[in-house]
């Protein structure tokens, strides 16, 4: 039977050193007697015709799950799809299906499934398992008549539940955009009159989403916000497209605007927000999600986050208090032993900063050791490395990272990157390059190593080894984003082969729209070319979306160009003060003899 590339577990082969004695098979032939005498019951009680359930059937399936144990799969599939057939019974077809899927034997799986849908078009187990099948071997033309029907064939109660799972069972599908359109297809019914639901369109709008299509997810998200105000799904698409659609934005505002408005989209929004460098109005939110919430911790360790990015050191302290305070308190009341959670782990590494930032290294070490005791866990001794390498104990920093545990090969390619960027830091970079040259040997295929080295060939002026890295993480990811915009921004910055920069840059944005650093990229080529004014849209628009201070170098510089130079300087200001240490920023004031 052909295989299957589908994650279903492969049905085990038996050992000969296993096989069973003439004593053990007893129980066994007890329980396949048994689970035939089950199945025949069954088809007894689906079909009129008893005369297709006599003792040779009875015996043709004992013989079917011999053979399916012991490996013959294929001929234990035939028996019961052929039972099946003759007996027009659910059972035996689902056990045909699943004995194919067992040897991933997909499209004989597909043929008993179906064979199942059109001998008992009322199944809801058909058409779910038709479903699934066909997601898994990839086939979305086929997929909106079976899903269809499991939707019609599912209690009307749990209607919603179900629409409402399947973008994430759909984005299975390599074809994002032909899974949005599979899902539209199979729930029109519910997305018009009478039967239309929120659900529908919410589902709709996460599968568009998926599919970066914003606008067909903002419509979306919009009808089934009008439908229900409160469904959660549509309001987290909303949040997700801020930045993305100009209307965005305004719809999460007003859903927040009403009474009814739940915690989790105000966290979202919070969320976005501050990925978005808007602080203060992400500080504003959470500060509202704790009046609401006040015993949720983790509210409170993101809005110490962020207060710790506008430098609000004493404010960052005060609001993780209580979270601390909770930590002091024994988990194991038996050995007096603290537990921290999740919260309380984040909690310390965030006073480490504060301590960190106050000067006072011991301390920092001290709320690092007490968020790691065993020292085992990388994100924690990452930043322990940091702090000892402020101190000049660069070897101590590193040795730390090295002797972090190991239990898969992953966590090897992280140790070497977060020793890397240790060493980028500290703009070591023949060290840097020499450890990430290592890893690329050990590990010649990991695009994340690959693409780190690159960046760090770029820093040390091989841009022949950068083109080189960044060209092979192309080749065994063609989908990586990062490594086209790389590559085509060092073209542009470095004013050679712009239509290539371009190509490549567009090529980026086309697998990740709306991104704001690589629509920079994009302002950069058009600066380059010359076109002031399409560079200057492009670069106020990354800007508004990402308020960087290496976008606000460059949209200076347009704008200085344009002659508007107080607007320059007042874009370089905000820039400045969202990251005083940007090297970007400092090299253009530099350059062009600004001063602010």
């Amino acid at each position: 039977m052909p295989r299957l590339r589908a994650n279903v577990p492969p049905m085990a082969p038996e050992s000969h050193a296993a096989a069973p004695s003439p004593r053990r098979a007893v129980p066994a032939w007890l329980t396949l007697a048994l689970s035939g005498a089950l199945l025949c019951g069954a088809a007894t009680a689906a079909t009129p015709n008893n005369s297709a359930l006599d003792g040779g059937l009875f015996y043709q399936l004992m013989v079917a799950e011999i053979q399916a144990n012991g490996g013959d799969a294929g001929s234990a599939y035939q028996i019961y799809l052929e039972a099946a057939r003759r007996t027009q019974n659910g059972q035996l077809y689902q056990r045909a299906v699943e004995i194919a899927l067992r040897a991933r034997a997909g499209e004989q799986a597909l043929t008993a499934a179906r064979s199942w849908r059109q001998a008992l078009p009322q199944s809801r187990e058909a058409a779910e398992f038709t479903t699934h099948i066909l997601i898994a071997l990839g086939r979305p033309g086929e997929l909106a008549a079976p899903l269809r029907a499991l939707i019609q064939l599912t209690a009307a109660p749990q209607q919603p539940q179900l629409i409402a799972s399947l973008p994430r069972s759909l984005s299975r599908l390599s074809d994002k955009q032909a899974a949005a359109r599979v899902l539209d297809e199979a729930t029109e019914p519910w997305r018009t009159a009478p039967l239309e639901m929120a659900a529908a369109w919410s589902a709709s709008a996460e599968s568009w989403l998926m599919a970066q299509q914003n606008d067909k997810a903002f419509n979306a998200a919009s009808r089934a916000l009008r439908l229900d105000p409160e469904q959660l799904g549509a309001q987290l698409v909303a949040a997700d497209l801020i930045g993305q659609h100009p209307q965005a934005e305004a719809l999460v505002k007003e859903q927040l605007s009403k009474a009814e408005a739940g915690p989790i989209l105000r966290l979202a929004y919070a969320r976005k927000l501050a990925t978005s460098q808007r602080h203060p109005e992400a500080a504003e939110q959470l500060e509202q999600l704790i009046k609401l919430q006040p015993d949720q911790a983790g509210h409170r360790v993101l809005l110490a986050a962020v207060r710790l990015e506008m430098r609000q050191v004493d404010a960052a302290e005060a609001v993780l208090q209580p979270v601390l305070q909770a930590a002091d308190r024994p988990t194991d009341a038996a050995h007096g032993q603290v537990s921290l959670s999740k919260d309380q782990e984040q909690a310390s590494l965030l006073m480490a900063q504060i301590q960190d930032r106050r000067d006072q290294p011991t301390q920092a070490l001290a709320w690092l050791d007490r968020a790691d005791p065993r020292r085992e866990k990388l994100s924690v001794q990452s930043q322990r490395a940091r702090l000892l390498a402020a101190q000049g104990r660069i070897g101590e920093a590193r040795s730390a990272l090295r002797n972090l545990p190991e239990t898969e090969a992953r966590d090897a390619v992280a140790k070497l990157q977060a020793e890397a960027q240790l060493l980028r830091e500290l703009k070591q970079w023949r060290e840097a390059w020499k450890v990430l040259e290592q890893g690329t040997q050990r590990f010649p295929e990991d695009t994340d190593l690959l693409y780190d080295q690159a960046m760090v060939a770029e820093k040390l002026n091989q841009l022949e080894d950068m083109e080189r890295l960044l060209r092979q993480v192309i080749k065994l990811a063609p989908d990586n984003a990062g490594a086209y915009n790389a590559l085509g921004y060092s073209l542009a910055d470095n004013n050679t082969r712009l239509p290539e920069a371009r190509q490549l840059i567009v090529q980026a944005l086309a697998l990740r729209p709306g991104d704001p650093f690589i629509t920079d990229s994009l302002g950069w080529v058009a600066f380059r070319e010359g076109k002031l004014d399409e560079a200057r849209k492009l670069l106020q628009e990354a800007y508004t979306n990402r308020p960087d201070a290496e976008i606000a170098a460059h949209l200076g510089e347009v704008l200085w160009q344009q002659g508007q130079r107080d607007e320059a300087l007042r874009v370089w200001r905000e820039g400045q003060a969202r990251d005083r240490d940007n090297q970007t920023l400092k090299d253009t004031l530099r350059r062009l003899g600004a001063s602010l």
